[in-house]
């Protein structure tokens, strides 16, 4: 049988839910890395690099997307419905390390604090969950059937070498959190070479998403010509690396307290949001209005201390998750990377609303790709001061 086998380590914390639920769930990570999570994040990367391929020869986005969806599906399953559907075209396994789910983070600083954000870490009661420490270490296997095609094979294949050169698992993900970097593949008992450098790393990027992306704006997390790619910071240090993006993210996003950031002083670079809050406090607010910071995803919430005032930014469908991506990939020689990716899309479909709730005002906005300014995240992006060599997309 065709058996791809791949060997992972988590680079940073990884915060992992229990598969059990009610009365008799396990706590938090007791369950380890589950095949069920690494088939969706798998499932997730098939459909980011194989979006551009796909729209490319459809006639619009609603028959890529179908077309996109039918090609899935043949490979990872889909729900039986009418007959239809069934289970992947491969088996998978997760071999786990021996490592202990731990509470407290040994790196922690006030931007890690930032990262973690409600229901990871509370300033009063510290660490809220358990999560599995860095240097965890994990195998996969994946027995492919004799129904998947050549190209079939080698799209899985290549699915699961992006997801371990860029992808991570659990809570917080895109923030940097639970990012895993993949230490050895091999199919059929041969090694693939897997990239040792900078230079490298940046080079199979590049050739397994490909140069031929589509134009415009992708209805959904996928490369296409708007997609940014860059590495932003290189350190042996993983945490400093972490520290690094939370500290530019709570700089760049805070209005502060007291004129404070982090101890810093307050760049308060999204006033109009900080003013348009308030007066919606006093009924006073634009009802055309939508937050710059809206952007990084929604809901997207404030408390104004200073009018013991809550208000959130949601869309109707509860979340729209942030197209910025971080992820830290270790290299053989103990260097890591910050890698961020931004994929610039389409925020949310044109029948999707987003309610602006508070006690004093309340309203709805729609059609928001006419709204969102994409630029806040550019911006965002430019803090980390990317050279030409630095940028692999974008």
């Amino acid at each position: 049988m065709d058996i791809i086998k791949a060997e992972f380590v988590v680079t940073t914390p990884m915060f992992l839910g229990a598969a059990s639920a009610g009365a008799n769930k396990q706590p938090e990570c007791a369950d380890g890395i589950r095949g069920a999570s690494v088939k969706g994040a798998l499932r997730a990367t098939y459909r980011a690099l194989n979006w551009s391929r796909i729209r490319n020869s459809a006639t619009d986005d609603t028959q890529a997307l179908h077309q996109l969806h039918a090609e899935e599906a043949a490979i990872f399953g889909s729900a039986v419905k009418d007959k239809k559907g069934g289970q992947a075209q491969f088996l998978l396994r997760v071999h786990d390390g021996e490592a202990t789910p731990q509470k407290e983070l040994t790196n922690k600083n006030d931007a890690l604090e930032y990262l973690l954000g409600m229901g990871l870490f509370h300033f009063r009661n510290g660490m809220l969950r358990d999560h599995l420490p860095v240097e965890t270490t994990f195998k996969l296997e994946l027995a492919l059937k004799p129904s998947l095609s050549k190209a079939q094979k080698q799209q899985l294949q290549e699915t699961l070498l992006f997801w371990g050169l860029t992808g991570g698992l659990g809570s917080r993900a895109r923030k940097g959190f639970g990012s895993v970097s993949i230490t050895s593949l091999e199919r059929l008992g041969k090694k693939i070479d897997l990239p040792t450098t900078v230079q490298e790393y940046k080079a199979k990027l590049q050739s397994l998403v490909g140069t031929d992306l589509v134009d415009g704006l992708a209805p959904l997390t996928a490369f296409s010509n708007q997609t940014r790619m860059q590495i932003s910071g290189i350190d042996k240090d993983v945490f400093r690396l972490l520290k690094s993006h939370g500290r530019q993210m709570a700089l760049y996003r805070g209005y502060g307290r007291n004129g404070r950031v982090l101890g810093e002083a307050a760049e308060q670079n999204f006033r109009g949001d900080h003013a348009w809050a308030y007066a919606l406090n006093q009924r006073q607010a634009d009802t055309n209005y939508l937050p710059a910071r809206a952007v990084f995803g929604l809901p997207h919430s404030y408390f104004l201390s200073g009018a013991s005032f809550n208000l959130s930014v949601e869309a109707a469908t509860g979340r729209r998750a942030s197209p910025l991506f971080a992820h830290l990939h270790r290299l053989p020689d103990g260097q890591h990377l910050l890698l961020h990716t931004l994929y610039t899309g389409q925020f949310l479909p044109d029948q999707v609303a987003v309610n602006v709730d508070s006690r004093a005002q309340k309203y709805t906005l729609n059609n928001l790709d006419n709204r969102v300014d994409w630029s806040v995240l550019d911006t965002f992006l430019q803090r980390f001061k990317p050279s030409t060599e630095d940028v692999i997309y974008g």
